[in-house]
């Protein structure tokens, strides 16, 4: 099997963390984070996290969430999509983003670092990343969806 037929298929996310300089963890997404990542073997990817304890919209329409409403609702859901390549000499596979929930990742490529374990299960790690103000490294650990 080539390296790149090994991310080829549908992923759950198992966890989340973000890691600061002092090695603090934080669950952005929650405890109990919810996902999946996909990977053709065209070349093609797509990725959703959210939090799983997201508060529903008062009026049920979404068009009519409160700015909180709204607010916590982007703070709790990330989705992506693009293309993506490995470069297996410095364990990468880079995230080419064509679309995104946040419109500043539009035509970004997004570096993960990948590991697989003897289980099978895919780890991806970020370079340290500008978030609300912090550094911080991101751990996310996917398993196969059978």
């Amino acid at each position: 099997m080539t390296l790149e037929a090994a991310f080829v298929g549908a992923w759950r996310l198992v966890s989340c963390e973000s890691r600061d300089a002092s090695g603090e963890v934080r669950y952005p997404f929650g405890e109990q984070p919810a996902g999946q990542l996909f990977y053709d073997g065209a070349g093609n990817m797509s990725a959703q996290l959210m939090r799983t304890r997201r508060a529903r919209f008062a009026a049920g329409d979404p068009g009519l969430g409160t700015d909180d409403e709204v607010r916590d609702a982007f703070n709790g859901y990330v989705a992506y999509f693009g293309t993506y390549s490995v470069d297996e000499s410095n364990g990468a596979v880079t995230h080419h983003v064509s679309g995104a929930s946040f419109p500043s990742w539009i035509g970004v490529n997004l570096v993960r670092y990948y590991t697989f374990d003897d289980g099978g299960r895919l780890r991806l790690s970020t370079p340290p990343t500008e978030a609300g103000g912090r550094s911080l490294e991101y751990v996310l650990l996917w398993e196969r969806m059978s």
